[in-house]
């Protein structure tokens, strides 16, 4: 079992087919005064399971940390992989909807998931303090 891919974004879902569609994908985020509440982040990710990954439960755990290892969430749960044929492979879109959440100060801030034994992924996030005067590209 492998993630093929992690995004943050303003909004995700996952259509009756199974089509993952995601709107507003970003890797930072400004604000006026710290702390700050972001309204609402989506953190999705793919999973991507083979035939050698047939009916095995994979632990996994998705924290928020900040740059010092501080967790601001964390959810954890269970995979279990389906059947695959061989030389084909399954996939699952998992989807965290998050309100209202705190960032204490600016900085780079990095959703983990850990996935079974596999080393975790990682997938930035910087938060930091809008400039006054924003400069144009």
């Amino acid at each position: 079992m492998r993630i093929p891919m992690a995004v943050l974004a303003d909004e995700a879902n996952v259509s009756q087919e199974g089509k993952l569609n995601l709107m507003g994908i970003f890797d930072r985020l400004a604000a006026a005064e710290f702390p700050v509440a972001h309204p609402k982040l989506v953190f999705a990710f793919r999973v991507e399971s083979e035939f050698g990954d047939n009916g095995r439960m994979f632990p996994v755990r998705v924290t928020l940390e900040d740059e010092d290892g501080a967790v601001l969430f964390e959810a954890a749960g269970e995979l279990m992989a389906p059947h695959v044929p061989p030389g084909e492979y399954s996939t699952a879109n998992q989807l965290f909807s998050l309100v209202g959440l705190q960032f204490p100060r600016e900085g780079m801030y990095r959703f983990m998931v850990r996935l079974g034994d596999l080393p975790p992924h990682e997938t930035p996030l910087f938060v930091q303090a809008a400039s006054a005067s924003p400069e144009l590209n």
